[in-house]
């Protein structure tokens, strides 16, 4: 049987014949992708040794500053070493590749306990020892900007909105077909210029690398062309924000069977506790999948961003909606959508959290009470006391309180790299409190 060196330094062969640079790839805790590119004459030996990076660049917010209650400092190294199963040419940027890493310790085999990728695979492994596999995807909203700034406001899945995009779209699926990755559904949302891209489904690294190649190509096929892709989640303030919402179903390793729908498309008791530990988690789950201070600008009532802590079948007013199944394949299509997540998300954390809740709830068997059939801003205060609809965080900071006293999600992802989270996102806050509200979303719109 070969050696994970012997199988590294075989794939090598897989390296582009047009490929000069090769990005090693990470996300950091503000969701924003990394990488350090590896010339292809050097490719092999950081293929099997990584490259060396600084620890404490993950406890860096996106203004550069450093974050020392993180734990991590100037002092302190990782590698990146790359998991080849996902290296992807980049037709978008000329002579380039892109591979997505896990972070070691410096001798280039044991985990980083403050990897990201690495600790969404302790996850998956937890699912496969329970029997279990999981599908998922991102939803991906964007602003498409022209030279001469936005196209005119065009209604909801106006047919005309997609003509002054059409160059764009052509060049985005066919560059997206040569990366490997299925492109599903396309459609203009509300906002001017604004479009939603779906992808196929696959299980979640995957998935997680593929969001990340995913908004790779919609912003190098928009500079490309002239153009710019905005996908921060509110960039500007009187306008529509962008999610990336996330579909989850979860499935069983022996038979295929959907664990979470009956064959009806109905929530199973299995199901049912995943959702319960979904929201039960939710408030601090949120410190990942929106993890920005630009994110609780887009979360309100009225924006179908989701703004209360429910769920309900297609209730896109709700955090957690239980999309409806193809008639014919109920069981193998139904799944749960997760609405306040956007693109400052580090997808690999995000989708950790995400499956830690929703198996803590099939473990404890707990119960999410009844769907929400209505929009939860339409019930009194009173009704939604009643039946424990809570609004979700009105802030970053609300989030990150919620995830310090979250005992279940800091014991998987594990102490380290919640505590360098946390650091980041309080760091986030800081910059923002000095900023205007026009000033956090523009902030946002030169990042996402």
């Amino acid at each position: 049987m070969q050696t994970e060196k012997e199988e590294r330094i075989k794939s090598v062969e897989i390296l582009p014949e047009d490929a000069l640079w090769v990005r090693f790839a990470f996300v950091d805790h503000a969701g924003i992708s990394k990488v350090k590119a590896v010339y292809r004459e050097d490719f092999q030996k950081r293929a099997e040794a990584g490259v060396g990076l600084a620890k404490g660049v993950l406890a860096l917010d996106p203004s550069g500053q450093l974050h020392t209650t993180s734990g991590l400092s100037p002092v302190g190294e990782a590698r990146l070493v790359p998991d080849l199963s996902g290296l992807t040419r980049l037709p978008f940027a000329t002579g380039q590749a892109m591979v997505p890493c896990n972070m070691t310790e410096p001798d280039g085999h044991t985990p980083w306990e403050g990897c990201p990728r690495s600790a969404l695979r302790r996850v998956v492994d937890r699912l496969t020892e329970l029997g279990l596999k999981a599908l998922t995807s991102f939803e991906t909203e964007f602003y498409l900007l022209g030279p001469d700034g936005p196209p005119e406001k065009t209604p909801y899945a106006a047919s005309f909105a997609l003509t002054p995009a059409a160059e764009f779209a052509a060049h985005l699926v066919r560059t997206l077909e040569e990366m490997g990755i299925p492109p599903k559904q396309y459609h203009a949302e509300v906002g001017h210029g604004q479009l939603e891209l779906s992808v196929g489904e696959t299980e979640p690294l995957a998935a997680a690398d593929r969001r990340v190649l995913v908004s790779e190509a919609i912003r190098g096929v928009a500079h490309r062309l002239g153009f710019k892709a905005i996908a921060a989640p509110k960039p500007f303030l009187d306008g529509a924000g962008n999610g990336h919402h996330l579909h989850v179903s979860v499935y069983s390793r022996e038979d295929g069977a959907s664990v979470l729908f009956d064959p009806s498309g109905a929530l199973t008791e299995s199901g049912s506790g995943f959702v319960a530990g979904i929201l039960e988690h939710l408030p601090a789950l949120m410190a990942f999948t929106a993890s920005s201070p630009n994110s609780y600008q887009r979360l309100a009532p009225g924006m179908w961003s989701s703004a209360y802590v429910c769920y309900g079948p297609d209730n896109r007013e709700a955090a957690v909606r239980l999309a409806s199944p193809v008639v014919g394949s109920e069981s193998e299509t139904a799944n749960v959508e997760l609405k306040p997540v956007d693109a400052t998300a580090n997808p690999y954390l995000g989708l950790a959290a995400v499956l830690v809740a929703g198996m803590d709830g099939m473990e404890r068997g707990l119960d999410p009470g009844e769907p929400v059939l209505v929009d939860p801003a339409t019930l009194s205060e009173e009704e939604r006391l009643s039946r424990d609809i809570r609004p979700l965080p009105a802030s970053l900071d609300e989030a990150l309180d919620a995830l310090e006293g979250d005992e279940v999600l800091k014991g998987v992802l594990g102490e380290p790299l919640v505590r360098t989270h946390l650091a980041v996102g309080r760091g986030q806050i800081e910059v923002a409190r000095a900023l205007s509200p026009e000033e956090v979303a523009a902030a946002a719109r030169e990042l996402y």
